[in-house]
């Protein structure tokens, strides 16, 4: 008499696992582009917010953070004069403009490396960090080598 099988045969099982492997060499590197687009994102967006801070900055002191206290500008109570306070009071009224300052999103970097002379509007470059900003001309843009390009091959420090 022939008894019933309860077991799956070798080529039921080999069948499965080539179709979960056809599956995951589909859906892995989409996975892996959904990091990247999340740090551009992320990027730009703490690009954006850091820019219009600056700008409200500027129009509240009628002046750019410096660049020797761009950090503590920016998350502190200031007064007109740009002095940074530990908290809020009658003079230093201004601010704080940021909770804290993030960290680029390519680097985990939250350091900020300024610059004054007008002329020197994007990062050099040689080095990877957090931001740069120089303070006569008020632009930030990330601090970060030609080597890190986005999806497209631009320089996230062209942002």
């Amino acid at each position: 008499m022939y008894r019933a099988r309860a077991a799956f045969t070798l080529v039921e099982i080999l069948i499965v696992v080539i179709i979960l492997g056809i599956l995951a060499a589909i859906v892995v590197p989409r996975l892996s582009d959904v990091t990247t687009i999340s740090r551009e994102t992320n990027l730009k967006e703490n690009l954006s917010k850091i820019r219009v801070h600056i700008q409200v900055y500027r129009a509240e002191h009628n002046q750019f953070p410096t660049a020797a206290d761009f950090g503590r500008q920016l998350t502190k109570p200031t007064n007109f004069a740009g002095e940074v306070a530990s908290a809020r009071d009658a003079d230093h009224r201004f601010g704080p403009y940021l909770e804290q300052m993030p960290a680029n999103p390519i680097t985990n970097v939250a350091a900020v490396r300024a610059a004054a002379s007008p002329g020197q509007v994007f990062p050099p470059g040689d080095v990877d960090g957090g931001w740069f900003f120089n303070e006569t001309t008020g632009a930030f843009y990330a601090d970060l080598t030609a080597s890190h390009t986005d999806r497209e091959g631009g320089p996230y420090s062209r942002y």
